[in-house]
């Protein structure tokens, strides 16, 4: 999330000899590069408060038969300031504002989560499991911790020692375990680390490393069965240092190297819901006011991203949406965890699978489609429905009050396929027949994470 076109003067890709290739192929990171990759190692700890929330995640999109998809995974490491808090179902320690930092070496507690999906369906809680993290400023963030019967679970993620600014990850959970790269070319803007956003105010900010087009490859052990994998990686590392709010976005790539991105923070009565559900009401459910949307058109086989005006990211209710996902079970959870009972986490806990089986439901009849559209001031423009295959979710809670009330915030991610694509850039016409199939993840968050 939080991806924005503009970046700061010194992260931008230099045109000079520093950001050339080398004989061997190897890309050559310049000094702005270096910069924004060494940020990915801090959350920055002086500018954390009670609102703080870090994560470092990875979306996979394994190359298809067409395209980058329908396959999608993804995979995070997260924390959260707080006494106490509730991931997914899970209480953990949340993050100790008044911890030390010694030497670069920040240490925390953190959960790790992923997912795999497919037009098939989504195996969600792949990963789900907290840990004590220790973030390095040499190099690395790792979240391990022994289950009681000895086995190793958890994640890490390193500053590669065999590829110029990429990445080696480990996540290994209940369901699979991971074992993947990834790298970029470092010759534009989406294919070498950026600072996406730099927000720094006495009231909070916000601080986003994007690395958007990686390349990745790997060993996966899924419950499907053990792959190698490779294809398009992205990666960011989020410091938010405000209540985690409501935001649309979306990432979608393309088999020729394009891609496009857009990012709509927005307030309205979203803020509200807890669980998962949409309103009766289209009309409400599209009653949002956006704050600093942006998007860009990243063309392939070029160093600089296309910046759009003005967009739009609509959700398409049918008439049975609201009432499907209202009576399917699929707030079951959540009711639970709201009324005081246990009951969420006596069965998250119990290995009957109930509340696993109740956050996987997947099938993508039962959730919406988005309409997306954006447009330049000079008539270029780029509209397609994004039409949802499948669904996953995480979920934060966190007591205030003592325990009182609680603060609830719902990270919904919908695996889309770019249906209807149309749209002019540079005079370049945009659409399936010439961009390929398009496939990419949608987020609608909701709540508001006090």
């Amino acid at each position: 999330m939080a991806d924005s076109p503009t970046q700061p003067d010194d992260s931008k890709p230099v045109a000079d000899d520093s950001t050339s290739v080398a004989d061997d192929s190897t890309p050559v990171p310049d000094a702005s590069h270096e910069r924004v990759f060494d940020r990915i190692w801090t959350q920055l700890p002086a500018q954390q408060n009670r609102s703080s929330s870090a994560w470092w995640f990875f979306i996979l999109f394994p190359e298809g038969e067409t395209g980058y998809g329908p396959r999608q995974l993804m995979f995070s490491i997260a924390a959260r300031a707080g006494d106490r808090i509730r991931v997914n179902d899970v209480w953990l320690p949340g993050m100790d504002l008044d911890r030390d930092v010694v030497d670069g070496v920040d240490e925390f507690d953190a959960i790790t989560v992923g997912w795999d999906g497919d037009d098939d369906g989504v195996e969600e809680h792949v990963v789900n499991q907290p840990a004590r993290a220790t973030l390095s400023a040499d190099g690395s963030i790792e979240a391990w911790t022994e289950t009681e019967d000895g086995e190793r679970r958890g994640s890490e993620i390193r500053a590669s020692e065999d590829r110029p600014l990429g990445l080696d990850a480990e996540f290994v959970g209940e369901k699979g375990a991971v074992e993947f790269e990834a790298w970029g070319s470092l010759d534009s803007a989406t294919t070498a680390p950026v600072q996406s956003m730099a927000m720094d105010t006495p009231l909070g900010g916000v601080d986003v490393v994007a690395f958007r087009q990686m390349r990745f490859a790997g060993e996966f052990d899924l419950p499907n069965g053990t792959e190698t994998l490779e294809g398009s990686c992205y990666f960011q590392r989020v410091c938010f240092n405000v209540p985690l709010f409501p935001w649309k976005w979306v990432w979608a790539v393309f088999p020729n190297g394009a891609a496009f991105s857009a990012m709509i923070p927005f307030v309205g009565p979203h803020v509200l819901r807890e669980g998962y559900e949409f309103y009766d009401s289209a009309a409400l459910e599209r009653a949002t006011l956006p704050v600093r949307a942006s998007a860009f058109f990243s063309p392939a086989d070029s160093d600089d991203v296309v910046p759009f005006d003005d967009v739009s990211i609509e959700p398409i209710l049918d008439d049975g949406t609201a009432d499907h996902l209202a009576g399917d079970g699929s707030g079951v959870a959540d009711s639970l965890a709201s009324d005081g009972s246990g009951a969420a986490d006596s069965l998250a806990s119990d290995g009957n699978g109930t509340v696993d089986s109740v956050a996987s439901e997947s099938d993508g009849d039962s959730h919406p489609d988005f309409e997306v559209e954006a447009t330049t001031d000079d008539g270029d423009f780029v509209s397609f429905t994004a039409s949802t295959y499948g669904h996953a979710r995480n979920h934060i809670d966190r007591p205030l009050l003592g325990g009182r009330v609680q603060s609830h915030w719902s990270y919904n991610e919908f695996l889309v396929e770019l249906d209807d694509l149309d749209g002019r850039v540079d005079d370049h016409h945009l659409s399936s027949a010439t961009l390929g199939d398009g496939y990419g993840t949608l987020e609608y968050s909701t709540g508001l994470g006090l």
